[in-house]
């Protein structure tokens, strides 16, 4: 396998710092890993995804089942399994908010930041939003200034 270090330079020469693009992984989870990878597929390339795409010091992303299905070119019903396969597993967990559900990575697994910084209960998330899961008028309106709202303080 030919693989292009340059694209390797490149990225990390776009980095704010050493570690921006960089995951660590626990080597007490590789075998789990490669079990996972060869059990369900798709629930390891789901898992894959959801760690490229987590914040940094939460390891949380939100993005709907609708773009999971656009992003994996699969059906809903796969989808449900594959993330029904990591919940069971402890690769990731699901908090519902409202309609939607943030998905966090299991950080004992992966993580970006140092673990001393994953001491407090704030939830920050990164949220994915297909433009095919808009109105008709997104694009539209997705050119559009936005209005400015005032905040109000009260005296």
């Amino acid at each position: 396998m030919n693989i292009d270090v340059s694209s390797f330079e490149t990225l990390e020469s776009q980095g704010k710092n050493q570690n921006y693009n960089f995951v660590q992984v626990s080597l007490g989870y590789m075998k789990q890993m490669r079990h996972l990878a060869r059990k369900n597929p798709l629930a390891h390339e789901i898992l894959y995804y959801l760690v490229e795409h987590m914040g940094r010091t939460t390891n949380a992303v939100v993005v709907s089942y609708f773009t999971l299905c656009e992003v994996m070119e699969v059906s809903r019903p796969t989808i449900g399994r594959a993330i029904k396969v990591l919940k069971d597993d402890n690769w990731i967990d699901a908090v519902k908010i409202g309609n939607t559900t943030a998905y966090c990575v299991n950080a004992r697994v992966f993580w970006q930041a140092a673990r001393n910084q994953k001491k407090y209960a704030i939830f920050q998330a990164t949220i994915i939003a297909s433009e095919s899961e808009q109105n008709s008028s997104y694009p539209r309106k997705a050119k559009e200034k936005l209005t400015y709202i005032p905040i109000l303080e009260s005296l």
